[in-house]
């Protein structure tokens, strides 16, 4: 079990790598706005633990997390986990292709709403011309 200062370090530090290209902020602006100690709870829990574990690695959880996202139609937790894996190192055409695999599971609507995500994410981070 890690100390308190410990959790703080590594929420800070998962954040910071996971979505520190995300424009308009993440839930954690939203929570806080309705509830600050239960949004550092919830921050520190899934930024500081959950997301930080080693168990896999972080490409291989966002990735995961993309897929899942696609296939809930969770557009804009989609959307940050986009940037998330991008910034751990999935590649454009990896993501993609996870977004395509979830036509087996949700239908093709969820991979053209997915790929729209990847699009929009690809357009702010200077990555994509039409």
């Amino acid at each position: 079990m890690m100390d308190e200062m410990e959790r703080r370090r590594r929420t800070k530090d998962t954040a910071k790598k996971l979505f520190s290209t995300l424009k308009g902020g993440v839930g954690f602006d939203l929570w806080k706005k309705f509830d600050a100690e239960l949004a550092k709870e919830l921050s520190m829990f899934y930024t500081g633990v959950l997301y930080s574990r080693e168990v896999i690695p972080q490409k291989t959880r966002e990735l995961c997390a993309c897929a899942s996202l696609t296939v809930l139609e969770r557009g804009n937790e989609l959307r940050a986990h986009i940037h998330a894996a991008m910034n751990v190192g999935a590649t454009r055409a990896e993501v993609a292709e996870v977004i395509f695999q979830q036509v087996t599971y949700g239908g093709m609507p969820v991979v053209v709403e997915g790929l729209q995500r990847l699009r929009e994410v690809l357009l702010e981070r200077g990555e994509w011309t039409d």
